[in-house]
């Protein structure tokens, strides 16, 4: 894994890793994809990923990728469609 140099990176490299996870799971819009399944993904691909979560979640968000869910990440639309063009 290459060394980060900043938050800004540590932010964007997670939010890709958890665009990823979405992919790996072959999620569709509209579903859900829980902690209980992200975080085993987070802990290979990014062991650090605790430190910025939250911000790249609200990162994804902002995007309009995916929404909060109670138990996990909601795959919006544009999230789906954007997968589907990476």
């Amino acid at each position: 894994m290459t060394e980060i140099r900043s938050e800004a990176e540590n932010i964007d490299n997670l939010a890709q890793c958890m665009m990823d996870a979405f992919r790996t799971k072959n999620i569709k819009e509209g579903e859900v994809l829980t902690y209980q399944e992200l975080y085993p993904i987070l802990q290979e691909k990014y062991p650090k990923y605790k430190d910025v979560q939250k911000e790249a979640e609200q990162h994804l968000a902002k995007l309009s990728y995916v929404n909060p869910a109670p138990d996990g990440l909601m795959l919006t639309q544009v999230g789906y469609d954007a997968l589907s063009e990476m």
